[in-house]
């Protein structure tokens, strides 16, 4: 597998402590939108019951729309370094997924993987049915989106 891409993600904070000489640290809440663009090739083989191998070909395009709110704090280490800990970032995502199926393959691959998959309770909110026999497929869905992480940051 190989992929590509970018991201980014505008924030808007509100620190609860008094920023003066934009000292922009303490405990901070906001919203953010974050858009993700990928693109991916996947190849490989598959080798079914009866021993016959095929040849797997797709091409993956994923486009992200998440909106939400933020909670996090940020600490100075020096004065121009910080550490950013984004505690929690509750949103809601678009997901549009673009699939292209270079090479058919048969009707049994796509039984193995829809029941591989349904060891993944996150896809019991989405159709995992997945079939990719078709050319080109499109799928679109909404979901809960969950941001959190640590950044170092530095002043100039």
């Amino acid at each position: 597998m190989f992929y590509t891409g970018y991201q980014i993600a505008p924030e808007i904070r509100y620190y609860l402590k008094n920023t003066s000489n934009n000292n922009l640290t303490g405990f901070y809440f906001g919203l953010y939108l974050k858009y993700s663009n990928y693109k991916s090739s996947l190849s490989g083989a598959y080798i079914n019951d009866e021993g016959t191998n095929y040849d797997l070909e797709f091409d993956m395009k994923l486009d992200i729309t998440s909106v939400g709110f933020m909670l996090g704090y940020k600490l100075p280490v020096t004065k121009r370094l910080n550490i950013d800990f984004m505690i929690a970032g509750p949103g809601s995502g678009n997901y549009n997924f673009q699939i292209k199926n270079k090479k058919d393959l048969p009707e049994e691959f796509y039984d193995d993987l829809n029941e591989a998959l349904e060891e993944y309770n996150i896809l019991d909110f989405i159709n995992s049915d997945f079939r990719f026999s078709e050319v080109n497929n499109k799928s679109k869905f909404s979901a809960f989106s969950f941001r959190y992480g640590i950044a170092v940051g530095y002043t100039f």
